[in-house]
């Protein structure tokens, strides 16, 4: 084909008015069709990668307010030892002063306290490699399974799992997500619903207490709850459904 050619683009207005032509080179006009095919494709891949940056910022804000408790915290609790010290250079020279022997059993070292926490069962979000932190992965608390998913027997229908822990255990959130129930059920007891997506749910029952409300933004391994025994529960354990399309999927297979 002769890019030298000329093409004519005619405008054709509605009703009497005359018909004006704009002339150009075959090439201009491939040339104009490029790129305005490259600038369509410049703001969908902006758009793209726009809602990526605003994703990444929305969760390093979540990030940055999580750290900055945990300074706050940490703060409370150098306070406290320093506290917890000088408590008991005061008892120790009361106790001497009365002529009573007392001995205080001294603080465990770093290494010796972190040593026995990692021998408890500890309540752990342990999730799979993946950039998508809106699928849930991993389990909400540390512990045994007692209950399996169960769906084809008709006479026992389990649409999720029970983990079993120690009452007041941390339940934490297996992915991002807002809690769109934040209450009492009459079979689950105190419940939180997360919503990760169009799709996703993730559900955590039988819970003591709730730390988070209705409307609110988590994190993965956000706490969400203190495990418990509320509803129709025969002893301490956290019930945990993922629900895709409202259908009840095996939360073992998000691992």
């Amino acid at each position: 084909m002769n890019l030298n050619s000329y093409v004519t683009l005619m405008i054709i207005p509605d009703g009497a008015e005359a018909r004006r032509g704009v002339r150009m080179r075959q090439w201009h006009y491939r040339a104009i069709l490029g790129g305005l095919a490259l600038f369509i494709l410049g703001i969908v891949l902006f758009f793209i990668f726009y809602g990526k940056i605003m994703t990444k910022a929305v969760l390093a804000d979540k990030f940055q307010e999580e750290n900055e408790r945990l300074l706050k915290y940490q703060y409370k609790v150098q306070l406290l030892e320093q506290n917890l010290n000088q408590t008991r250079e005061i008892v120790s020279r009361l106790t001497s002063l009365a002529g009573v022997d007392i001995k205080f059993p001294e603080m465990p070292d770093d290494s010796t306290l972190f040593a026995s926490l990692d021998e408890a069962a500890m309540a752990a979000v342990q999730r799979a490699a993946g950039p998508d932190l809106s699928v849930p992965s991993g389990l909400p608390v540390k512990g045994f399974i007692t209950q399996d998913f169960i769906l084809e027997d008709s006479t026992h229908y389990h649409p999720g799992i029970d983990i079993a822990c120690a009452e007041g255990t941390p339940v934490l959130a297996t992915a991002t997500g807002e809690v769109v129930m934040s209450g009492f059920d009459a079979i689950y007891g105190n419940i939180v619903v997360i919503k990760h997506n169009d799709s996703t749910t993730t559900l955590y029952g039988h819970n003591k207490e709730i730390l988070v409300e209705k409307g609110e933004k988590v994190l993965p391994g956000s706490r969400l709850a203190l495990s418990g025994n509320t509803g129709k529960s025969t002893a301490p354990h956290v019930h945990y459904e993922i629900r895709v399309n409202d259908e009840p999927i095996n939360p073992m297979e998000m691992q």
